[in-house]
């Protein structure tokens, strides 16, 4: 997960976002990377994750507005993978975790919070 989350954190300082909405690494802007939500490829309409990517790449340049007309929740997404790099540093070190509970509380905290969002966004009008 550490390993994870410095990739992320990496990527989003090393990707833009072109003009057409797609993300490819600055300075190769003319190959866009391959999309990565399955979902979207499959069934043709956003996750509750979609635009995070994009949200992190704004947000790595703080930008926050862009960040988040995105994805509402990347600035809170954000932080819990810089949170991760704490965390799993001292975990590694110590030779175990912290306290079980509030992480895990904390993990499905966040997952209720983007399907509620995404909820919020794709629910249909009355």
């Amino acid at each position: 997960m550490l390993v994870i989350c410095a990739a992320v954190i990496v990527l989003s300082l090393l990707l833009t976002i072109r003009h057409d909405g797609r993300v490819a690494l600055k300075g190769v802007q003319s190959f866009p990377v391959p999309e990565t939500c399955l979902t979207h490829m499959l069934f043709g309409f956003d996750c509750p994750a979609c635009g995070l990517t994009r949200s992190f790449i704004e947000l790595s340049r703080g930008q926050w507005q862009a960040s988040l007309r995105y994805h509402r929740l990347g600035w809170m997404m954000a932080l819990a993978v810089l949170v991760q790099l704490p965390y799993r540093s001292i975990c590694l070190i110590t030779g175990r975790s912290l306290r079980r509970t509030p992480t895990s509380l904390f993990g499905y905290m966040l997952i209720t919070a983007l399907l509620l969002n995404w909820l919020m966004l794709h629910a249909p009008p009355r």
